[in-house]
């Protein structure tokens, strides 16, 4: 994404604003309980993505949960998730 930027506390677009309600309700349902989120949103048509991490202390954080699904997703499927380190420079 050559436009992708971070940002905090407030969407930076209409895509990721729709996530403002999810989260809400999110909370909501919870009732405080320390639960965190990711919501992935593409728009094929637009030709965008959004992605907001609720919860989370650090994006590394977020990473390595993220990478720990894709594992479970994988294996659920029969696959093996491999992650190769590349060199660079």
């Amino acid at each position: 994404m050559p436009d992708a930027r971070r940002t905090e506390n407030d969407p930076h677009d209409p895509l990721t604003a729709l996530t403002v309600p999810m989260l809400r309700a999110l909370r909501e349902q919870l009732g405080g309980s320390e639960v965190k989120a990711m919501i992935f949103l593409d728009d094929t048509e637009a030709g965008r993505g959004g992605l907001v991490l609720d919860g989370y202390d650090s994006d590394a954080d977020a990473m390595v949960n993220l990478i720990m699904h894709l594992k479970a997703i994988f294996e659920a499927n029969g696959k093996t998730l491999v992650i190769a380190p590349l060199r660079q420079g």
